[in-house]
């Protein structure tokens, strides 16, 4: 199944975590989020990775983002333990794949998962303050 969906899909299969983007994020905020699991005992290189528009925006296609029906049957592909979405557009979808009123900036479960959902993760990590408000956000993720 997850053949389909290799142009926004990267990292191993398998992993706890599924961090959905829009687009892929920056390096800081994978690495905090990778901290952040390892802490939590889930070890370093926890998540997949997936985007809503193709990882290679340059090739044909790029500017094609997955609809409703394609971006739940990913999430269900991936089947992970817990979603984090680093950016509002990204938990705009989540919330029209799993037909769901979805709040930026909160943390709630979806289809039973635990999920993070943020409106901007790669500016948070631009100051103290918003790294304090994402761990305070990626806190609420279940302990292994």
């Amino acid at each position: 199944m997850l053949e389909l969906f290799a142009d926004y899909v990267e990292g191993d299969v398998g992993q706890p975590a599924l961090v959905l983007s829009a687009r892929r994020p920056s390096e800081t905020s994978l690495n905090a989020i990778d901290k952040s699991l390892s802490a939590f005992g889930y070890g370093a290189d926890a998540f997949v990775q997936a985007t809503t528009l193709p990882l290679d925006r340059a090739a044909e296609g790029g500017d094609i983002p997955l609809d409703a029906q394609a971006l739940f049957l990913l999430v269900e592909a991936v089947d992970p333990l817990m979603i984090i979405c680093t950016d509002g557009e990204a938990a705009e979808a989540l919330g029209a794949a799993y037909r769901a009123d979805l709040q930026a900036d909160s943390a709630t479960r979806v289809f039973g998962r635990p999920a993070v959902l943020f409106s901007k993760l790669d500016s948070l990590m631009d100051s103290d303050a918003g790294k304090q408000r994402a761990w305070k956000l990626l806190k609420s993720l279940p302990r292994r």
